[in-house]
């Protein structure tokens, strides 16, 4: 079917669900263009020399990048269709519809990358806490961009096949509307029993929750086991006097705090998304309508919270977030710049 035709009103539109308008078309929206300037300014951060000497840095960067990816997906996929609905706008629909295909697949390789980066980024910070005498020679850079690149390859293959799994085959007329609107359909691909046995019911529940899921929660709590540890040592050292140790130690301990915390509220606003996997399993399809929304607007609310946990945590985060809020219409300011990473 060619991309002219026009299909009868009745097969072409659905209207969204009232509750799916208010929530991912209505709310969601400052919500994302909030998460896209947080995202730039940790980005813009991070992609700064003197925040890459730190390789766990360059994992928070890709988080960074892969979150603006989600949101940016989410806009195109979920948002803008609904709040274009809600106010009458086809051209806003038609924009989106025609986006669709290639956004989805945009959004579902940043989701993924943004699952693993957490993943190993809790593994990296696992061998420098609990395997310290190792950790010298297991997370050197050059191990840390294989690793990095290695993920970011396996997430575009593993989702390569999502810009095949929904096309625009003509346009019809949306009566609610008031003008023609892309169809978009799900190909034989999305269809094929085979395909979504193997992709949707074995591989992605695997590679997207149990997974990562199970190393995040076991690694994390081995983190948080060794943190206490560190903080009776540090108790030690504040009694004895040892300043620079103390010192030392007490950023060790806020850094582990900051990427556990960021673990942490990423498995609180994906868990919902593994309910949904699992209700999709045993067809409770009544619940997943009135679930899914919530849903969504959990994951776009994690991409947004990690500049609140960085501003937190890191104080030289902290510093340069202000530092570019005040002077980032500014240039020739390096010296300034370096000077603010040298206050501690």
């Amino acid at each position: 079917m060619s991309n002219n035709t026009t299909l009868d009103s009745l097969e072409c539109f659905t209207p969204y669900e009232e509750q799916d308008r208010i929530i991912i078309g209505i709310i969601a929206l400052p919500l994302i263009f909030i998460g896209l300037i947080a995202n730039f300014i940790s980005l813009r951060i991070f992609l700064n020399k003197l925040m890459r000497q730190q390789t766990l840095n360059w994992y928070l960067m890709i988080i960074s990048m892969s979150d603006s990816g989600i949101l940016i997906g989410a806009f195109f996929v979920l948002t803008f269709p609904r709040l274009s609905e809600s106010l009458l706008f086809s051209n806003g629909v038609k924009v989106c519809y025609y986006a669709t295909p290639f956004m989805f697949g945009v959004m579902t390789i940043s989701q993924t990358v943004s699952v693993w980066m957490n993943t190993v980024m809790s593994l990296h910070r696992f061998i420098g806490v609990c395997l310290p005498f190792r950790a010298g020679t297991i997370l050197t850079a050059e191990n840390v961009k294989k690793v990095i690149g290695g993920v970011l390859v396996c997430a575009t293959l593993f989702n390569i096949s999502r810009f095949f799994e929904v096309i625009v085959d003509g346009v019809c007329y949306a009566e609610v509307l008031k003008g023609y609107i892309p169809h978009l359909t799900a190909t034989a691909l999305r269809l094929n029993g085979i395909y979504r046995m193997i992709f949707y019911e074995w591989s992605y529940t695997l590679f997207m929750f149990v997974i990562p899921f199970t190393i995040l929660i076991v690694v994390n709590t081995m983190v948080i086991i060794a943190v206490h540890r560190s903080r009776k040592i540090h108790a030690k050292l504040n009694m004895y006097g040892d300043d620079v140790r103390r010192q030392e130690l007490a950023k060790e301990i806020s850094t582990s705090i900051m990427l556990v915390a960021i673990v942490l509220a990423f498995l609180f606003c994906n868990t919902l998304a593994l309910i949904v996997n699992i209700l999709e399993k045993i067809q409770w399809d009544e619940l997943v309508i009135k679930v899914v929304p919530f849903s969504n607007l959990l994951v776009i609310i994690n991409s947004i919270t990690n500049l609140c946990i960085y501003c937190l945590f890191s104080d030289k985060y902290r510093q340069l977030f202000w530092f570019y809020i005040r002077c980032m219409p500014c240039r020739g300011k390096k010296g300034q710049f370096e000077a603010v990473f040298n206050v501690q």
